[in-house]
């Protein structure tokens, strides 16, 4: 994994050596800022201009202090990982139980992620297309960290974004949750 020095743009190393089984779980990383409470929004870069969109990633949150594993079937949410996944070929899932399969068309370029701690909701966006993918519902408990995964051989890195932090509900604020404002690019 190589990381940017200011933490901000991380992509698959030319050393790492993938062995084409299945998407390299194991290459994740975790956000410096924990949650307790709260709502918390970030937006995470998926396509660098004059490249396609990212067809590998993986973006969530987990409890602070999960271990990292290869194996899929280890991130679970009764394990403290929640997140939504592209592989490629293999489309857009969860790792909910049971798992949600999406079909996102067209493909994400920049993903808002909205974290409500307190109703135990965990919310991801197509920020371009201003559009809702999906929530996920769970009950969060102790520290949760941002988690991202760059995955491996696309053109374009995995950039996260400052963002302002909403402190009102969606439906309580006069300002649009998402814009096509590109200030932050």
């Amino acid at each position: 994994l190589t990381v940017s020095k200011d933490c901000k743009i991380m992509r698959d190393s030319d050393r790492y050596r993938h062995t084409g089984e299945g998407f390299p779980y194991e290459l994740c990383a975790f956000g410096a800022q924990r949650f307790t409470s709260g709502r918390h929004y970030w937006e995470v870069e998926l396509a660098r201009e004059n490249t396609p969109p990212k067809n590998y990633w993986l973006i969530g949150v987990v409890k602070e202090g999960a271990f990292i594993s290869r194996d899929r079937s280890a991130l679970t949410p009764s394990n403290g990982y929640w997140f939504l996944c592209s592989d490629g070929p293999n489309g857009f899932h969860t790792n909910t139980d049971p798992p949600v399969k999406l079909s996102l068309t067209p493909r994400p370029e920049r993903l808002g992620v909205l974290l409500d701690y307190d109703d135990g909701q965990l919310s991801f966006y197509n920020v371009k297309e201003s559009k809702h993918l999906l929530t996920i519902s769970t009950r969060f408990s102790g520290s949760v960290v941002p988690l991202f995964n760059p995955g491996v051989g696309d053109q374009s890195s995995l950039r996260m974004l400052d963002c302002p932090e909403p402190v009102e509900s969606a439906e309580e604020s006069s300002q649009p949750l998402l814009s096509n404002n590109s200030s932050n690019a």
